[in-house]
């Protein structure tokens, strides 16, 4: 959708990936989930979504949603424009209209809650973000979870939430203990995890190795986001940096993460190589480590 609409220039190539003979049948093979992403579900045609959900179970490949989970208002508002906001009605939509076209949602990853419903204040433009106490948006995300579970019964809920050295800091992760915490008694089970954005030019590691410790604690999986940063000079480059970087934390015994999840926000990186990236093992997980890719 952002392709079609912001970078007309570069190849509309993304409904490919769902072709009975794509040629990544390795990396899918790795993968437990495909990410997609709200706007996909919403504005996608009924054709491509079909094709979305049929090529993905052909594949045994559990398809995952990022969802903004906090109901935005209109101009003047807090959280309009703001990431993490959507529409009242955006996770039935998304609900009713994946399960009517024959799919399962397996996963949903909140679009970090916390850190826009609460830690956010004022951003570029208009942005203002609504500066929620965390007991406040676990009351408003509670609902939202119960809208999924009527959808499907089995859907594993988790959340994403950043590691910022250097703003938010350690309180950013007692906020978000607590708000796991409070979640788990309003909803009898989610989060399922937590996938950690990190900012990697901060000071992240003693956030993480806390996060971790915390949510190993409750039984809660952790997962990390394996990425490269924008200007590192082209495609391999990008994956060989993502790779040294969950290399790194894989090897780190303070932190065991469970899951890694391959995922970019670049449209196109320099000299595009315009192959599929292959999903693969940072050192030696353990069986239950999992991938996810968006």
């Amino acid at each position: 959708m952002v392709q079609r609409d912001k970078h007309k220039q570069d190849p509309a190539d993304y409904m490919d990936l769902f072709k009975p003979n794509a040629p990544w049948a390795t990396a899918a093979a790795g993968l437990t989930a495909f990410k997609i992403s709200t706007q996909f579900v919403l504005h996608a045609d009924d054709e491509q979504l079909r094709a979305v959900i049929d090529g993905l179970k052909s594949r045994h490949i559990g398809l995952a949603i990022e969802l903004g989970v906090l109901d935005g208002e209109g101009p003047g508002h807090c959280g309009f424009h703001v990431e993490g906001y959507a529409s009242p009605a955006s996770v039935n939509a998304v609900g009713r209209k994946v399960q009517q076209l024959g799919g399962q949602i397996d996963y949903v990853a909140m679009d970090e809650p916390v850190w826009f419903g609460h830690i956010f204040g004022n951003g570029a433009g208009d942005k203002v973000g609504c500066r929620y106490s965390v007991a406040e948006v676990a009351d408003k995300v509670a609902p939202k979870i119960t809208q999924l579970r009527q959808f499907f019964p089995q859907i594993q809920i988790g959340d994403v939430e950043p590691i910022n050295g250097k703003w938010g800091g350690p309180q950013s992760i007692a906020d978000t203990i607590a708000f796991v915490d409070l979640l788990r008694q309003k909803t009898g089970g989610a989060p399922a995890f937590v996938h950690a954005d990190i900012a990697w030019n901060t000071n992240w590691s003693p956030q993480l190795e806390s996060l971790a410790t915390q949510l190993h604690a409750r039984g809660i999986r952790l997962g990390i986001i394996c990425d490269g940063d924008a200007n590192v000079g082209g495609d391999a480059a990008w994956v060989a940096q993502a790779l040294q970087r969950c290399r790194a934390i894989a090897a780190n015994g303070q932190v065991k993460p469970d899951d890694y999840i391959v995922q970019s926000w670049e449209p196109c990186l320099p000299r595009c190589c315009r192959k599929p990236i292959r999903a693969h093992s940072p050192t030696r997980p353990s069986r239950r480590a999992r991938y996810f890719i968006k």
